[in-house]
């Protein structure tokens, strides 16, 4: 069952990586609770099919690994829909590489992918909500970092940065009413991992969680709602694992 928030209501939200998976779902989720929706993405064809069907969702297409074009894109929705009141750094990219194997540039490249736009976003939307005295950053994560994945050592840098930027800016900017939370999710059953996974990995994943069902990104988006509503007023600086009670 989905909760019917009143929060959001012609309220400007941004969603990053937003064309697909787990991010998709937290635009439409937005969407549906009459957010004013700006999902942003590098995969300009995804995005536009994901807002066709809704008029308060419309697409940036939008490299987040170049901080020129988020900061160009950022100030087009503000001048377009207004201030931010919701910011949902979703984006990120789990390529899968050894240490060894790995560049300098493909380090930089999964950073700034995975953690260093999360940062120039919230940067960019801070000063408006402090103004607002009021608004909410909700940041991802991921279990992998904790479980320790095998060559996803830039992923994990970045992923375990993200808790870091969360509690600092938890910090920074609680005393203007802002939160700033995350979200980090296990294994979550997106249309890319359903086509990559056979049976043998989802009864392994039932096996490992306490809960018995798969996650899905829909999952994750009532998170986020949640997160994002005043609901959760009293809640900053947290992290919120979303992995069905892995043991």
């Amino acid at each position: 069952m989905t909760t019917t928030y009143t929060d959001f209501k012609q309220k400007h939200v941004i969603v990053t990586g937003a064309a697909n998976g787990i991010g998709q779902a937290i635009a439409l989720a937005f969407a549906e609770q009459n957010a004013v929706v700006g999902a942003w993405d590098i995969d300009e064809e995804n995005l536009r099919r994901t807002c066709i069907d809704h008029d308060n969702l419309y697409p940036l297409v939008c490299d987040l690994s170049d901080p020129k074009q988020v900061a160009s894109t950022h100030a087009l929705a503000v001048a377009k829909h207004g201030e931010v009141s919701t910011l949902i750094n979703n984006a990120g990219v789990d390529r899968r590489m050894s240490i060894s194997e790995q560049s300098s540039q493909d380090w930089r490249w999964m950073l700034s992918v995975n953690l260093d736009h999360q940062a120039q976003l919230s940067a960019l939307v801070a000063p408006a909500m402090k103004q607002h005295n009021t608004g909410a950053i909700i940041n991802m994560s991921s279990t992998a970092w904790m479980k320790l994945a095998e060559n996803l050592t830039a992923y994990h840098a970045a992923k375990a940065g993200v808790i870091g930027l969360t509690r600092g800016l938890a910090s920074e900017l609680g005393p203007y009413n802002i939160r700033v939370n995350a979200i980090a999710p296990g294994r979550v059953i997106t249309e890319r991992v359903a086509n990559l996974v056979d049976e043998k990995w989802i009864e392994e994943t039932k096996q490992l969680q306490c809960l018995k069902y798969l996650i899905s990104p829909e999952d994750i988006a009532q998170t986020a709602l949640w997160l994002a509503s005043q609901s959760a007023r009293s809640i900053t600086g947290q992290t919120i694992i979303v992995d069905a009670g892995v043991t």
